[in-house]
């Protein structure tokens, strides 16, 4: 099965970043997000003294939130001062020379690593100015800054560190949910230690969109032209079931079409009521659905464990799963001729 960041393009190897890479803490998460906010800098070189608090604003988000920011049992300096400034125990000033010693001790040489592959193309390097330690921005960050994709990956970071601080902080897996009405992500969390008399609490993850484009590249699932995650823009996606939500209805059988797996953005144009709407894909797209359920298994925590639990352990047992539920699906629907869209614009992702 194809890699994700097979493509090779700035776009994915971005995504690759905060997608694929092995987190110990949400450090990365956040240096993501401040080189983003560094569009519009008149100089390439960017002293850590100027990076500190725009990191430390990102990360003091986070903790605001009380979510786990690392998976240390005995936390960090830098999250501790972060917390202490949260509490007002700690002035601006403190906190900020903490998060300047402790910040960018590891996450910079770490930044670009990728678990099992090649270090992805480089955003920056680590740089002496002038006697100031900092960062030098490469051609490639300045590509993102221009690239259609720029408001998306500020949100795709946002729904992946989600996603993690809330596996961090469970003592068990959790099986991600999806809610049709609000088009979020949840899970159940357990309220009562007795299994018969068990009690469950909705915790919000994030917004489908966010996490989901990512490993769609910011593409349509079926024609590949240009999506957008924020709403009210022209080229905002929707939430499709790839195998039609409707056909459940029609099945004594538990099709179970409102998991991930079976969740993919669309542009309006192939959701549309005169296209794709209710109506089942060709089948030759099945294929492109296993491969972007493979991009989210190359992905730890939560979504990976989930697509397991629900289609299999292995990349046959999965494929294998996709085929039955989809020729249960021609034979609910009685479907001789499946849709597909009239134009492709680009290549899949």
């Amino acid at each position: 099965m194809e890699r994700f960041s097979a493509d090779d393009s700035i776009e994915t190897s971005l995504r690759s970043i905060y997608l694929l890479g092995s987190n110990t803490a949400t450090y990365k998460f956040a240096l993501t997000r401040s080189l983003l906010d560094l569009k519009g800098t008149y100089s390439t070189f960017v002293s850590l003294e100027d990076l500190t608090p725009i990191f430390a604003h990102h990360l003091l988000e986070h903790v605001k939130s009380g979510k786990k920011q690392n998976t240390s049992r005995n936390g960090s300096k830098l999250i501790s001062a972060l917390y202490d400034h949260s509490q007002e125990n700690l002035t601006l000033e403190q906190m900020l020379q903490v998060v300047r010693a402790e910040g960018f001790k590891y996450v910079l040489d770490a930044f670009h690593n990728l678990p099992q592959q090649p270090k992805s193309i480089p955003f920056f390097e680590k740089a002496l100015n002038d006697k100031k330690q900092g960062i030098i921005l490469t051609d490639e960050l300045y590509n993102i800054f221009e690239s259609d994709n720029y408001d998306n990956f500020q949100e795709e970071v946002e729904g992946r560190w989600n996603l993690v601080e809330s596996a961090w902080g469970e003592q068990t897996d959790i099986r991600v949910e999806y809610d049709n009405d609000t088009q979020e992500l949840f899970y159940l969390k357990p309220i009562s230690n007795n299994a018969y008399m068990s009690n469950y609490k909705r915790k919000p993850l994030t917004p489908l969109r966010r996490p989901l484009n990512g490993y769609q590249k910011g593409k349509c699932f079926y024609c590949n032209q240009h999506i957008d995650i924020a709403p009210n823009k022209e080229a905002t996606c929707q939430v499709d079931h790839f195998l039609p939500q409707s056909l459940m209805y029609k099945s004594s059988y538990d099709l179970q079409l409102d998991e991930i797996w079976n969740l993919v953005l669309a542009c309006k144009d192939c959701n549309g009521f005169s296209e794709k709407g209710g109506r089942l894909p060709s089948k030759e797209f099945l294929t492109k659905l296993a491969r972007r359920n493979e991009y989210l298994i190359e992905s730890n925590l939560p979504m990976k464990e989930t697509i397991i639990e629900q289609c299999g352990r292995s990349a046959t047992a999965r494929r294998d799963f996709l085929n039955k539920r989809y020729l249960a699906c021609v034979d609910i629907s009685n479907t001789k001729v499946p849709w597909s869209p009239k134009l492709i614009y680009d290549v899949d992702f």
